[in-house]
């Protein structure tokens, strides 16, 4: 049924239209959202193109803000966002010595970005940048996250002959590792529900 919602929107050419969040109710675990394609003219809303319901069942985490406009929409098993479900995760540190290389946090903003531009995900970069770093044992903390951050970070030091230290972050996430994400993106935002199914059906 996704494929439909994407269809839809695919016979609309540039600037005829888009879809948004019309409501979005909370029933236990579930997130039940109305979804509603508009057609535009001009720049103006004339009516409407199509609606679905999408539950979205067992929900982990979403960040959906309410009446903002869409212009793509997917559910996809594989994103930074699910990464704490679905891999691993490890604690990455490095030397002391990195705490105030500049060139050293220029080159991860850099090879982050290129990483998550493949999932059209750069604006969750603050997710696995360095954060304040704090000192134990010699080392000091970077971030959090999967062996592809790891190796990321792991390319950069070796470059400067630094090495990256490993520990494994106990928490986990997921029993399962079967999470979806149902993302809907913007020109300058994206927003998504973390669930482990989604049921879409069309309302009219």
């Amino acid at each position: 049924m996704i494929q439909q919602i994407i269809d839809a929107l695919d016979e609309l050419t540039e600037g005829e239209g888009y879809f948004s969040i019309d409501q979005a109710v909370r029933v236990d675990n579930d997130l039940h959202l109305t979804l509603t394609m508009y057609k535009e003219v001009y720049g103006r809303t004339v009516g409407k193109h199509a609606s679905w319901s999408i539950i979205c069942e067992d929900v982990r985490e979403n960040n959906l803000g309410i009446s903002s406009s869409f212009l793509y929409l997917r559910i996809l098993r594989d994103h930074p966002v699910l990464f704490k479900y679905n891999k691993p995760y490890f604690w990455i540190l490095g030397p002391e010595k990195m705490a105030e290389n500049e060139k050293i946090y220029g080159q991860l903003f850099k090879e982050l970005s290129n990483f998550l531009k493949k999932y059209n995900a750069v604006n969750r970069i603050h997710d696995f940048l360095s954060f304040q770093p704090g000192f134990t044992e010699g080392l000091i903390s970077l971030t959090f996250g999967p062996q592809e951050i790891a190796d990321i970070y792991r390319k950069v030091l070796e470059k400067e002959s630094m090495q990256v230290t490993l520990q494994s972050y106990p928490i986990i996430h997921s029993d399962t590792g079967t999470e979806q994400i149902l993302l809907f993106v913007n020109v300058e935002h994206s927003f998504y529900v973390v669930a482990e199914h989604f049921h879409i059906t069309r309302m009219d």
